[in-house]
């Protein structure tokens, strides 16, 4: 193993038990947020708000939700405008 993916993965090491799940973080904000779904970046500056996450970057929320849509527990139930000005998906827990 290289020195930088040992200096990776010991770090990992260090913050995993301190690191909540991200999955679990956006079910709570879909539970409690808005009754008629939330987008990926209205999710996302819940979290900003919440102290939860620094910055609200795609790559935090998107990817979860796609992965949360596969294991059968958010769908989408809508499309809005998002912050760019164009639609996107709106998300809520499925029932």
């Amino acid at each position: 193993m290289t020195i930088e993916l040992l200096d990776r993965r010991e770090a990992y090491d260090r913050i995993k038990p301190n690191r909540q799940n991200r999955k679990a973080m956006i079910l709570e904000v879909l539970t409690s947020g808005d009754p008629g779904g939330m987008t990926a970046d209205e999710i996302g500056d819940r979290l900003v708000a919440e102290g939860k996450i620094l910055t609200n970057g795609p790559n935090f929320t998107r990817p979860r939700l796609s992965e949360l849509r596969n294991e059968g527990k958010v769908e989408v139930v809508g499309r809005r405008p998002g912050k760019s000005g164009y639609n996107t998906a709106v998300w809520k827990v499925k029932a």
